[in-house]
């Protein structure tokens, strides 16, 4: 082999590289660590820092909380209660007067929606209007207190029961309009439906269908399919009535007896011409979970084609929390002292009726 200048030269500049290659990559790498061990350190900040505020949030609440006297949970427990009760009296009343008044039900097309959404705005407007008044002081002329039940004339100064007064001095059309608008929605986002706080008609679903499964045809319900209807009676009630407790009927939808009424219908005339073209489609049946008591009302109703509307009274539904979500709109907690005096008046009231009520029994 022979020597020559160059050929050293060039194995000179090979080693050069691959030198400079392994510093690259050792400075590489001694940058890499300190990287990830800064990242590692930011994190550890990062969590240092979530758990000590995190830390002082909850020194802070508990701060408050053991702030919170009794007083202060009293009044909003009080409004809170009045709105509910009131929210929901006004809807099962409704409920009540267009089922035998109007004898309007939740199948009824078109205006069971309007009846509906017009009863869940009432009972959102006297939800407001009652938190309102109770936190108004009822006060006589001469300063002393009225009692909230006594109607007419009276000692204590005054001519009109005291509360209704405050009800129509603290509610103005705004007020009205805004507690319908804030009832409305919260009631829908509540799950409800404006339909459903009017009475059931037994021939249609009713205004508790809320679970259901398919029917074969006009065939019994199998075992299998009744215990599952039986699951949903006990979760949502009977479909028209709201009752959760007994036997469990599985109800067809539309009943038999229509579906048999429709198809003899349409063989005939134009129902007949669209059967043959394929027009007419196929009536499906479900299976909704329904009470004996219903189910007798059903058969009569069914059979002579005749209205018959069935109240659910029962029951607990969440959008009935709709007012108090209303009552919130106007609550002043700086009212709370007059709030926590007008609930303690009224029980003072309400005991001393009940008691001269006994009298007189007696």
């Amino acid at each position: 082999m022979v020597w020559t200048p160059w050929g050293r030269g060039e194995r000179d500049k090979e080693g050069s590289s691959r030198r400079k290659h392994r510093d690259n990559k050792r400075r590489g790498d001694e940058l890499k660590s300190v990287l990830e061990h800064d990242r590692v350190d930011d994190g550890k900040r990062a969590l240092e820092d979530w758990a000590r505020s995190s830390r002082e949030a909850l020194e802070r609440t508990s701060a408050v909380a053991s702030s919170v006297s009794s007083r202060d949970v009293v009044p909003l427990a009080v409004s809170c209660a009045a709105s509910l009760s009131v929210h929901c009296a006004v809807l099962k009343g409704c409920q009540v007067a267009s089922a035998s008044v109007l004898r309007v039900s939740c199948a009824t097309p078109v205006l069971s929606t309007l009846v509906g959404g017009a009863t869940v705005a009432l009972a959102s407007v006297a939800s407001g209007s009652i938190s309102r008044a109770l936190q108004q002081p009822l006060l006589a002329g001469d300063g002393r207190r009225r009692p909230l039940l006594t109607w007419g004339d009276d000692s204590s100064g005054g001519g009109n029961n005291p509360f209704w007064e405050a009800v129509r001095s603290t509610t103005t059309t705004k007020d009205v309009l805004l507690d319908a608008a804030v009832g409305l929605a919260c009631f829908a986002a509540l799950g409800g439906r404006a339909r459903s706080v009017l009475a059931s008609d037994v021939r249609y679903p009713g205004a508790n269908a809320r679970a259901s499964m398919p029917a074969v045809g006009a065939s019994y319900a199998t075992k299998f399919q009744r215990s599952e209807l039986l699951r949903m009676l006990r979760l949502h009630g009977c479909h028209h009535c709201g009752k959760r407790s007994g036997p469990v009927i599985a109800d067809h939808m539309p009943p038999n007896h229509f579906v048999e009424k429709a198809r003899q219908g349409s063989r005939k005339g134009l129902g007949w011409v669209l059967t043959k073209m394929r027009f007419s489609g196929r009536l499906s049946q479900r299976f909704y979970p329904q009470c004996r008591g219903c189910s007798q009302k059903q058969a009569v109703a069914v059979k002579k084609n005749a209205k018959s509307l069935v109240t659910h009274l029962g029951g607990w539904h969440p959008h009935y929390l709709a007012g108090p979500f209303v009552m919130f709109r106007t609550y002043d907690l700086a009212n709370q002292g007059t709030v926590l005096q007008n609930a303690q008046s009224a029980k003072e009231e309400v005991g001393k009726f009940l008691l001269a009520q006994a009298d007189k029994f007696a």
